[in-house]
């Protein structure tokens, strides 16, 4: 039977972290994802602090895109992220860059305030990370491009192993296009902590990721 939800714990000396990603169900997570848009600390940012009607509209049709899957996730049994990953070849983010065969894009946001800081955040995103190139196997690179202002997450992709390569304009910010290879960014993860896999939707990895 597959699994549909990926489950691991991230470990660095005597502390244990459990994270669990599961895709976005409307049912389930509207309520969650609604209250976060309407976030002082999101809705600059993501622009979707909408009114209910239209915040559903856009979760059904953001659920439905073909290009892109949407994730939420866990830590210690508490929501604490969204996740967007989304096939570049069907992006305009493209046009930005020298695109490669099997790049993925990442959009990520940080749910509960509590938990937007550095230490915290950094384990939030090296676990979305860990996430992805383990669902994505054949993802040779992430890319992000997080708005120039957010001076939480841009330092902490950057400590992951992630390389600013310039700054964009696009239609709705001013961003900064970031790049990780999977090679030296897994080298850079697994170099600190360790990764303690309990199931995973890609029933197809064999290997630690790497």
């Amino acid at each position: 039977m597959k699994v549909n939800e990926t489950e691991f714990f991230i470990l660095k000396e005597n502390k244990a972290d459990n994270f669990l990603f599961r895709p976005v169900d409307f049912d389930r997570d509207l309520a969650t994802l609604y209250g976060w848009m309407h976030q002082p600390h999101i809705a600059p940012f993501w622009k979707l602090n909408l009114p209910l009607p239209e915040f559903k509209q856009w979760l059904r049709k953001s659920i439905a895109t073909e290009h892109k899957d949407i994730y939420i996730g866990t830590m210690n049994g508490e929501q604490v992220c969204y996740l967007i990953a989304y096939s570049i070849e069907n992006d305009p983010i493209r046009e930005f860059y020298e695109y490669q065969n099997g790049d993925l894009g990442m959009h990520l946001l940080i749910g509960p305030k509590a938990y937007l800081n550095r230490e915290d955040g950094l384990s939030i995103i090296r676990s979305m990370i860990t996430f992805l190139f383990d669902q994505y196997k054949d993802t040779g690179r992430i890319v992000g491009e997080p708005d120039i202002r957010n001076r939480i997450v841009i330092p902490i992709l950057k400590k992951l192993g992630g390389e600013v390569v310039s700054e964009i304009n696009l239609h709705n910010k001013n961003a900064s296009l970031i790049m990780g290879e999977r090679g030296p960014v897994m080298d850079r993860i697994l170099s600190d902590v360790r990764v303690e896999w309990l199931k995973s939707m890609n029933t197809h990895r064999e290997e630690p990721v790497r």
